[in-house]
This record gives structure tokens, sequence and C-alpha cells, in this order.
């Protein structure tokens, strides 16, 4: 399973399941419910409940699509899956400094 299977049956669920299609309801849910997942993975994760944590961190990739689909459908943005590309990419161009434990910031005019 990768990125756009998720976003392709994210979407497919909100229709079968009658949730909100437009978008004013369609971000509200998307962001609460992302919110609520993010606090779930970190109770989990203070309970050392790690196949919790795995359940939860399932929860918050499936609401982060969501949110990416509402992007994607109603903004027309690139797609998720090529943006997800490119930060790949910079990423592998910063390096870590040990000492400050930080990462540098190359200069990236899509990724400041």
């Amino acid at each position: 399973m990768n990125i756009k299977d998720i976003q392709t049956w994210e979407r497919d669920f909100t229709k079968r399941k009658g949730i909100a299609q437009d978008e004013e309801k369609a971000v509200k849910i998307a962001m609460l419910k992302l919110t609520e997942e993010v606090g779930e993975v970190s109770k989990a994760i203070l309970e050392k409940d790690w196949d919790g944590v795995l359940a939860e961190v399932t929860d918050v990739i499936v609401f982060a699509c969501k949110v990416a689909n509402i992007a994607e459908d109603f903004h027309n943005t690139e797609k998720l899956v090529d943006v997800m590309k490119e930060k790949i990419e910079y990423s592998e161009k910063r390096t870590y400094d040990k000492e400050k434990s930080k990462f540098d910031k190359p200069s990236d005019k899509k990724f400041h």
C-alpha cells in the first residue's frame, strides 16, 4: 500500500459512508480528527502500548491524506505523492550538526 492508495481509499470511503463532501465541513472534520489521532498516538506512547501506537499512527496517516485530498480536490494543488518525493529529495540535501542537534536549511523556494 502506498500514499496514493490511501488517498484513493479515503476518497471512496468518504463517499460510501456519506461523510461531508463540501470543503468547509470536510476541513473541520479532517483537522479535528487529525488532532485527535495525534493525541491518541501520544497517549499510546505514554502507556507503552506499542501495538496501539501503530494503530493510531495509521489513523494519523489516513487523516493527513484526507487533508491532502481536500487541498488537491478543492484547491488544485500538486499531488501529495509528488510533493512527498520533492520533500524527501530536499531532506536528503540537508546536513545534520550533531553538536547542535539541528539540521541546516538549504535555500529552496518551496521548502523554506
